[in-house]
């Protein structure tokens, strides 16, 4: 027999059906109680639900959870446009991991958290956050109903036996749920005794929570653009020129090479992003950055005009599933900073989804330097004067007219729009856990060795 009764489950199908149709992803985040009843209680829900439009995560048992990138796991996992996913524990564990291990900062930790709900809720995804309030005797009670899931020879079904006891104290979760309270993400408490009542208002609140977002929808705030840091183009030496240029590169090549060998040792992982104007030489400079590694350990990520698949998601979706695991490299060519430049000027994301990038993007990056990331982010400086020259080289060239487009001498024609884009973005992003290097690149040569030696000191101070 159902533990949900019928009249409830047909409320909670209609809501689902109405995301669909509207395109409205949704996150189900299950946390508290003992995992065998949250287990049961999320199972019961599923059963109820058009398993096609339903995704069940739970990161432990995917082995993710612990890992350097926990934090943007999550977004990775985050639903296409319509559907729902089910989160059995989510980013509460690992604030919860924080403080009963005192391995980071639980307040900052709960800023972060904070921040990273506000994003999914302004790109669209409805978020209901439930918390299961369990008594000993309760979990004593059910435990002999689930020896499946408590069986220790399950492998990755099985889940902490002792979950209901946190580690923590009970002041200590009363603080993390009403630090976590907000009024975009409110937490649902479910008292846990009789299984079938306990399933029913699991049900009850999700049918409301989703049929208040059909209804209401996200009513968005103001967000003024915030340039408060310092633009390290106004710093730039376009006359800088390389010296020694080939043995130079060879030195810092092979430096560069025994630092990856370090860093494959360690727990860090090393994330580059290279943005420029066009035809400053991102190709070329990568292509001598990659020369020096083992391709056993980077990637290269192109980024390019996103897919239909990419498009179902959040803006940073596509990045999040492209960061490396701990001891590897990942190079972007273009990144998250479209959004702030080609997208803005183009016309292709809105002036509210253009406002909030910057605090978006920043809080993206805050998470992964404090989950133990090296970020590395580089701009290639040229002159208008140098980019017409090289276009023009480009198209008398047979090797390199493939490589110049009428979208490049488009844009090229933006140059003054594009330029006052940049310097707001740098102003808003150049943060001091994230700050941008300008590589002056005029000289293509001198270039390539600042590139070379920017990465070479940055995994030296992350890795020393």
């Amino acid at each position: 027999m159902a533990a949900i009764p019928r009249d409830v489950s047909e409320k909670l199908i209609t809501a689902q059906r109405s995301l669909f149709e509207r395109g409205i992803p949704a996150i189900i985040l299950m946390e508290g109680g003992k995992s065998a009843m949250v287990d049961r209680i999320t199972s019961e829900v599923l059963g109820t639900l058009e398993p096609r439009g339903v995704e069940y995560h739970h990161f432990k048992a995917d082995g993710k959870r612990g890992s350097p990138f926990s934090s943007m796991e999550y977004i990775t996992k985050s639903p296409a446009r319509g559907r729902i996913s089910f989160y059995d524990r989510g980013w509460y564990s690992d604030i919860i991991d924080c403080i009963r291990k005192k391995r980071c900062d639980e307040n900052e930790k709960l800023i972060e958290v904070s921040r990273m709900e506000r994003y999914l809720i302004e790109n669209g995804v409805v978020i209901v956050k439930i918390f299961m309030d369990e008594t000993e005797d309760a979990a004593e009670k059910h435990a002999d109903s689930y020896p499946i899931i408590i069986d220790r020879d399950c492998g990755y079904l099985t889940d902490d036996l002792d979950h209901r006891d946190m580690g923590i104290s009970d002041e200590e979760v009363e603080a993390m749920l009403s630090a976590s309270n907000t009024v975009y993400a409110p937490w649902d408490r479910v008292d846990v005794e009789d299984f079938e009542i306990t399933a029913e208002n699991v049900a009850r609140i999700i049918t409301r929570r989703l049929e208040h977002r059909l209804q209401y929808g996200i009513i968005p705030e103001e967000c003024p653009v915030k340039e408060q840091y310092h633009n390290p183009r106004e710093d730039a030496d376009l006359t800088a020129e390389a010296k020694d240029y080939d043995d130079a590169l060879a030195e810092k090549q092979s430096e560069l090479a025994e630092m990856q060998c370090r860093m494959a040792r360690s727990k860090h992982s090393l994330v580059v992003v290279f943005e420029g104007w066009d035809a400053s030489g991102k190709g070329s400079t990568i292509r001598r950055v990659a020369g020096a590694l083992n391709p056993r350990g980077y990637n290269v990520i192109p980024v390019k005009a996103p897919t239909e698949e990419e498009l179902s998601r959040t803006y940073l979706w596509r990045f999040c599933t492209n960061l490396p695991r701990p001891g590897r490299i990942t190079i972007f060519d273009r990144s998250w900073y479209g959004r702030m430049m080609v997208e803005a000027v183009e016309g292709l994301c809105t002036e509210t989804e253009y406002c909030r990038s910057a605090d978006e993007i920043n809080t993206f990056e805050k998470a992964l330097v404090n989950s133990g990331a090296t970020l590395v982010k580089i701009w290639l400086e040229i002159s208008p004067q140098e980019q017409l020259k090289r276009f023009r080289a480009r198209e008398e060239d047979p090797m390199k007219s493939w490589k110049i487009t009428e979208e490049d001498w488009r844009n090229r024609s933006k140059w003054d729009v594009y330029d006052l884009y940049v310097n707001s973005m740098m102003k808003q992003t150049n943060t001091p856990w994230a700050p941008w290097t300008v590589v002056e690149s005029e000289d293509k040569k001198y270039g390539r060795l600042k590139v070379l030696d920017t990465l070479i000191d940055s995994l030296k101070k992350a890795l020393d």
